[in-house]
C-alpha cells in the first residue's frame, strides 16, 4: 500500500465520525472518500463536491428557497473544510480551500434557522471572527461561547450549536488565535483568555443576551477552555470535551497525522518545546463549575488526560464514556445533549 493511501486511511480512521456528525451524511462522505482513492486526490475531490453543493445552493436561492440554500451553502462549506483540514502537502492549495470554506459559510449564515450574525472582534491590531446565533422564543438568552480545536473552525459547528439553541441558549462560535480566520493573528497559543475577554466585551453590547456565559471547548479547544476559564471570572461554567492536561507529556504517543497537524497549528519550529507550553501544570486552578467529558477509546488524548484536567478544577464533574472515540463523535447522542442540558440548567435557559 502506498504512503498516500496510508495517509488517507489514517485520516478516515481518526476523523470519519467527526465528518459525519458535523453534517455530511455517512454514505456521501464514504462516496467522496472512495472517489478520492488516495491521499493525493483528497483535497481536490472534497473541493469538487463542495462546488456541487454550492451550485445547488445558488440555484435554490435563485428560486427563493432560502432554507434549502442555507443548508446547501453550509454543507458546501463543510466539504471544503474537511478537504483542507489535514492537507499539509500544498499549503497554498490548503489556504485557497480554507478561504472558499469561509466564503461559502458567509453566504450560509444569514439563511440558517436561526440565522448567524457575523461579529468581528478587534484583537492585537487584527480581527477575529465568529457567528452569533440567538434562539427562537424568549429573549434575552444566556450564551454558549464555543472554542474550536487545533484543526476545527467555527464553520464546523452549526449542528453542534443546535443542541444549545433548542434549549434556549444563544451560541457564539469563534475562530481564536491560530484557528481558521484567526491564523491572521499568528499560530495557536496556550493563553487565549485575552482573546476571549475581547470577544465577551463585544458580545456584551449585543441585544438579546442575558450576560450569563458558559465556555465550551472541543479536543484541543477543551484544554484552551480550561486554561482560559481561570482568567475569566465572569464566566458561569466551562466544558472540556476530550481535552488534555499536558500536551508535551503526550507527544511521543501521537499518531503521525496528528503530529503533522501540530506542526501546522503551532507554526513549525521546535514542536516538542512548544507542546510543553500547552499545559495546565502551574496554571491557576478553575474555580467555576466544570464539566469534563472524554471518550474511553480516544487514540489521541487518553482518558487519563481528562482525569488530570478534572483534578485541576475545584468543582468538576467528570464523565468518561467507555465506547467513545476522540471527542465521542461516534456517540454524539450520548454526550451532546448532556453538555447542552448541563449548561441550560446552570445558565438559566428558558427554552
Amino acid at each position: 500500500m502506498s504512503e498516500t493511501e496510508n495517509r488517507l486511511l489514517s485520516v478516515v480512521e481518526h476523523w470519519l465520525p467527526r465528518i459525519e456528525v458535523a453534517g455530511i451524511p455517512s454514505a456521501t462522505a464514504k462516496a467522496v472518500i472512495a472517489r478520492a482513492g488516495t491521499w493525493e486526490n483528497w483535497l481536490a475531490t472534497w473541493s469538487d463536491e463542495g462546488e456541487t453543493h454550492a451550485r445547488m445552493a445558488a440555484e435554490a436561492l435563485r428560486l427563493g428557497h432560502r432554507v434549502t440554500a442555507g443548508e446547501a451553502y453550509a454543507r458546501a462549506s463543510l466539504f471544503y473544510h474537511f478537504g483542507q483540514f489535514m492537507a499539509f502537502d500544498d499549503l497554498a492549495a490548503k489556504a485557497e480551500a480554507a478561504a472558499r470554506k469561509v466564503e461559502l459559510f458567509r453566504l450560509a449564515a444569514p439563511l440558517l434557522d436561526p440565522p448567524g450574525e457575523l461579529v468581528e472582534i478587534p484583537f492585537e491590531g487584527k480581527i477575529l471572527c465568529g457567528y452569533l446565533r440567538r434562539p427562537g422564543g424568549k429573549l434575552p438568552a444566556p450564551l454558549v461561547l464555543i472554542v474550536p480545536g487545533s484543526d476545527s473552525t467555527k464553520e464546523e459547528f452549526p449542528a453542534f450549536e443546535q443542541h444549545f439553541l433548542k434549549r434556549g441558549l444563544a451560541t457564539f462560535s469563534l475562530d481564536g488565535p491560530g484557528q481558521g480566520e484567526g491564523r491572521s493573528v499568528g499560530p495557536l497559543r496556550a493563553d487565549i483568555a485575552p482573546a476571549l475577554q475581547a470577544t465577551m466585551n463585544i458580545l456584551a453590547k449585543k441585544p438579546g443576551l442575558t450576560g450569563a456565559i458558559g465556555l465550551v471547548g472541543m479536543a484541543f479547544g477543551g484544554f484552551l477552555a480550561l486554561r482560559a476559564a481561570a482568567e475569566l471570572p465572569s464566566l458561569k461554567a466551562v466544558v472540556s470535551i476530550n481535552g488534555f492536561h499536558d500536551l508535551g507529556a503526550l507527544w511521543d504517543a501521537f499518531p503521525q497525522i496528528y503530529r503533522d497537524n501540530m506542526a501546522f497549528a503551532l507554526g513549525g519550529g521546535d514542536l516538542r518545546a512548544k507542546a510543553r507550553t500547552f499545559t495546565l501544570e502551574g496554571a491557576s486552578p478553575v474555580g467555576m463549575p466544570a464539566l469534563i467529558l472524554h471518550g474511553g477509546r480516544d487514540k489521541i488524548f487518553p482518558p487519563s488526560a481528562a482525569e488530570a484536567s478534572a483534578a485541576h478544577c475545584a468543582d468538576a464533574t467528570l464523565r468518561i464514556f467507555p465506547k467513545g472515540n476522540h471527542v465521542c463523535n461516534n456517540i454524539p447522542w450520548a454526550y451532546r445533549p448532556q453538555v447542552a442540558d448541563w449548561l441550560a440548567d446552570l445558565l438559566g435557559a428558558r427554552p
